[in-house]
């Protein structure tokens, strides 16, 4: 699932008509000269809305006509960590294609036993490779092809929290295993039957995982030498225009010139044009401060959060942003509110508000979630980490937002679900503690536990192992009631 899913779409029809030539030069190709299309641009280039609008079109251009070859699709993103799973995304393919109108006789090759065995959950984390080709693979190139060729979208291959280890595998048994959705797709592609055409994004600055794809057709979204990405950006600009009638009123005779002088400054970056309209839109910034707004992404966040935060309100959310940035999955505000009393017992629930409202430009609700929220986009949490960019005054320290995550919950003492204490596990180990820290840190966490319940309940052990120097594990031990 997209976050994006439903929002207005204004653009990228040059792109739809590529994607649209490549599938009519499949029909009857027994060899593609092009392996797929990958999409690449830098942060907020517009790579998620596209393939949000190609799998669910709100426009009523050739997106339409896309939409319905499209026969599975997924989504990478870092608030939902299960996403980057290897085994998690053959899974989900099998079940699209299968439930794919377009694939007619591919569910009944899944009932094969030798196929089905490969699914199962141990032998799907052990192996994704051999899975994903019983599985995937064999069945489509067995089938008879379709009437017109079909695509496959998977973006944001490289997705931070895509990048890191699987999940599921330890060192040893991830020898020879795809580790990320992006490997098992550069490893296994060139297998797919010629009516099925790959569409991927990633990061138009990772050149090392675009050399993966060498064999695809690549697109810069954001290449401001081309004439159709500078159009995209005036449309974009003329279709909130049109819409709105509150960034409408803003425009006059002498402000005119000042949304010209901002698709110049976006570089092709529509998050850059969406960023700044939308605060034109709610009055926190001006028409004519734009000449003032730095030219780059990481400068228009500078310049915002200069803006919104005097040094004393910054201070006051600084650990709110801690805490949402360390969570596994997007918090709600009932847990925000529980880590952020970990070293403010006294944090009021109005005075929580208050600094939840001070966070309103910077936070989105999650879509078909209870009450969670999240950073509006990934580029900014990691300007907040990056302190090149973001400097000293507003730079996180996420492994206090990790601290923070840990009290809270090992303070549920014996009520500890098991899902919560893989949590805890997972924040201890995010603290990045040195041995010379060790002693005072377990003072201090149990200190602090105290606090908020009975820590006689939990017993807390910390130890030394590993072959190649010490590493630090924690084990959490709840004795019988």
């Amino acid at each position: 699932m997209s976050q994006l899913e439903g929002k207005a779409f204004y653009s990228r029809e040059w792109v739809m008509a590529k994607l649209g030539q490549l599938l009519d030069s499949r029909c009857g190709s027994a060899t593609p000269t092009v392996a797929g299309l990958l999409l690449v641009g830098g942060p907020g280039a517009g790579k998620t809305a596209l393939c949000t609008e190609l799998v669910h079109p709100v426009g009523q251009g050739r997106q339409k006509s896309l939409s319905g070859r499209v026969v599975a699709h997924h989504f990478i993103s870092v608030h939902r960590p299960e996403s980057a799973s290897v085994s998690d995304f053959v899974r989900r393919m099998v079940d699209q294609l299968a439930a794919s109108d377009l694939l007619s006789g591919y569910a009944d090759k899944l009932k094969d036993a030798e196929l089905a065995e490969s699914l199962e959950t141990a032998n799907l984390a052990r192996d994704p490779d051999e899975a994903f080709k019983r599985a995937v693979v064999f069945p489509l190139l067995e089938m008879d092809a379709p009437p017109h060729a079909v695509v496959l979208v998977v973006d944001s291959l490289d997705e931070p929290l895509a990048v890191n280890w699987n999940a599921e595998l330890g060192p040893e048994e991830a020898d020879g295993c795809s580790l990320t959705i992006a490997e098992l797709l550069a490893n296994h592609c060139h297998l797919l039957p010629a009516w099925m055409v790959p569409v991927l994004t990633m990061r138009r600055q990772n050149k090392a995982m675009a050399r993966l794809f060498s064999g695809f057709k690549k697109v810069a979204l954001d290449e401001v030498r081309r004439g159709s990405v500078i159009r995209d950006v005036q449309q974009y600009i003329l279709g909130r225009l049109e819409k709105e009638s509150a960034l409408r009123k803003h425009l006059t005779r002498e402000t005119a010139p000042a949304l010209n002088l901002l698709h110049i400054k976006s570089h092709g970056c529509l998050l850059y044009v969406q960023t700044v309209l939308d605060g034109v839109a709610d009055g926190s910034v001006l028409l004519r401060d734009i000449p003032e707004i730095p030219g780059t992404l990481n400068g228009l966040y500078l310049w915002l959060c200069q803006r919104l935060f005097s040094r004393r309100n910054w201070i006051k959310v600084e650990p709110l942003l801690s805490i949402i940035l360390a969570a596994r999955q997007p918090p709600t505000r009932d847990q925000i509110h529980r880590a952020a009393m970990t070293l403010d017992p006294a944090l009021s629930g109005t005075d929580f508000r208050r600094r939840m409202d001070m966070l309103r430009k910077l936070l989105l609700p999650v879509p078909a979630s209870a009450g969670a929220w999240m950073i509006f986009h990934s580029s900014f949490a990691e300007w907040l980490c990056d302190v090149k960019h973001c400097t000293q005054r507003f730079l996180i320290k996420v492994a206090d937002g990790h601290a923070r995550w840990a009290v809270s919950l090992a303070a549920r003492g014996a009520d500890i679900t098991p899902a919560e204490a893989d949590d805890l596990t997972f924040h201890l180990s995010r603290l990045n503690l040195q041995p010379v820290n060790l002693c005072k840190f377990y003072a201090n966490f149990m200190q602090i536990l105290c606090k908020f319940s009975d820590c006689s309940r939990w017993k807390l052990g910390i130890f030394r192992s590993g072959c190649c120097g010490p590493r630090l594990r924690f084990r959490i031990r709840r004795p019988c009631r």
